[in-house]
């Protein structure tokens, strides 16, 4: 392999993410409900948002890798 060519990175599966979206929406889903409807505490909520700021990082960081790559940068 060449200097210039660039690997790709290894990505999921499209079933592995539909999955994990799916898990996600149906997490946020529920507690949600609740606290539309009043039910719903801080505590519950709490896990929620930390897993999606996890994963807002990490597609972030994927989307920072992969266009590095393309301008051959780092």
């Amino acid at each position: 392999m060449s200097e210039n060519q660039v690997t790709a990175p290894k990505t999921e599966s499209r079933g592995k993410r539909w999955t994990k979206r799916g898990i996600a929406v149906g997490a946020l889903t529920v507690p949600m409900l609740a606290l539309i409807g009043g039910q719903a505490s801080a505590a519950e909520l709490t896990p929620i948002a930390e897993y999606l700021d996890e994963t807002i990082a990490s597609t972030s960081a994927a989307l920072v890798q992969a266009l590095a790559a393309l301008l051959g940068v780092g």
